[in-house]
């Protein structure tokens, strides 16, 4: 939830303000798949969309920050052990 009062969605100026870099610059993350792109039918950024993207180049994994469940845990497991299992075979 955005706390703080400025706009999620932003501008590609302010996009590549808030990244810390160029507006060309971030025009070319975009063209490289660097950054994600503008909202469809928009020239607009989501802010989150572009956290994500600087989390993943960044080798920071959001997943990882999250519990995992106890449903999540035994379906690893479970996984882990069919692998196992053919692998033996």
């Amino acid at each position: 939830m955005n706390t703080n009062n400025s706009p999620r969605l932003i501008g590609r100026k302010e996009a590549a303000a808030y990244c810390g870099i160029s507006p060309t610059c971030f025009s070319m993350w975009v063209a490289s798949h660097k950054m994600p792109s503008a909202i469809p039918g928009t020239r607009k950024w989501d802010k989150r969309a572009i956290d994500a993207k600087l989390d993943e180049i960044s080798g920071l994994d959001v997943r990882e920050k999250q519990a995992e469940t106890g449903l999540q845990k035994w379906r690893r497991e479970r996984d882990e052990k069919r692998r196992a299992a053919r692998e033996a075979r």
